[in-house]
């Protein structure tokens, strides 16, 4: 309560949107020995752990799997409307610099 009377951000822990949105990409961090992406960016929408995104204008079918966000370096399960990192699972083997846009699919 004291988050909505204080126009606090969610910070995602209630399951009170449906997923979907767009996320715009800032910046991307390859984790060492790993194939998996950080990317930092914002949410226009909701954005969960497990959700798949997909990169606009590329083929819809090649989804990949959003392991884990973390807001201000805090492990959440959701994001709404905020500044998030996402890791990609095997995002590295995908074309995703800074300005490409994901399209979040619940």
């Amino acid at each position: 309560i004291f988050g909505k009377m204080f126009g606090k951000k969610d910070n995602g822990d209630s399951n009170e949107a449906p997923s979907g949105g767009t996320y715009v990409v800032e910046d991307t961090f390859r984790l060492n020995a790993s194939a998996d992406l950080v990317v930092v960016g914002k949410i226009n929408g909701t954005v969960m752990t497990g959700d798949k995104v997909c990169i606009e204008g590329a083929d819809e079918n090649d989804l990949i799997t959003i392991k884990e966000l973390n807001i201000f370096r805090t492990k959440v399960k959701s994001a709404t409307d905020t500044n998030v990192a996402l890791c990609l699972e095997d995002g590295t083997n995908y074309k995703i610099t800074k300005g490409t846009v994901l399209q979040i699919k619940a």
